[in-house]
């Protein structure tokens, strides 16, 4: 079995240059239904917290809204993103971990690839959801979900600090 690339430490924040995205991370579990909670606030992802952390083998997964009836929300632009763009974590314990965009798809929700967005393909994996698509007025939903496929490339260290002389 292959280690993890970084040690398991809570998500903190998130950083996505090519959108301008700097946000603080939330954390996210299970609904009493068994889905997927979303996040509370609108301009806030979170973090599934029953999957590995980001840098960890496995698909790590962050949520965040589209919009809402105030306008734009923190992953309003997030199907804009291109094969390359970068996408940062920071970790609890100081680390930031990078990642590399691979692609960007769409799926109507009643065909969600829940495996291949939750699972493991045995590599450090960041998966960045929204909704999208066209919009259902009637149930106030959309229709598909946009999923960002990331890879891991890199992860940074905290800065040392030498100690302070007695």
């Amino acid at each position: 079995m292959t280690a993890p690339a970084v040690l398991r430490s809570v998500p903190v924040a998130l950083g996505i240059p090519a959108l301008g995205v700097a946000v603080p991370l939330s954390s996210l579990g299970l609904n009493s239904d068994g889905t997927v909670e979303v996040p509370t606030d609108y301009q806030e992802p979170g973090w599934f917290r029953l999957g590995p952390t980001p840098g960890q083998i496995g698909s790590s997964v962050i949520l965040g809204h589209v919009d809402s009836y105030q306008g734009p929300a923190v992953f309003f632009k997030l199907g804009t993103l291109r094969p390359g763009d970068r996408v940062d974590v920071l970790l609890a314990d100081g680390v930031v971990v990078h990642f590399a965009v691979d692609g960007v798809a769409t799926y109507l929700k009643s065909q969600f690839p829940a495996d291949q967005v939750y699972g493991s393909n045995g590599s450090s994996a960041l998966e960045l959801v929204t909704c999208g698509g066209q919009f259902d007025q009637r149930s106030g939903h959309y229709l598909s979900n946009i999923v960002v496929a990331t890879s891991l490339v890199g992860s940074t260290s905290p800065a040392k600090v030498p100690p302070t002389p007695r």
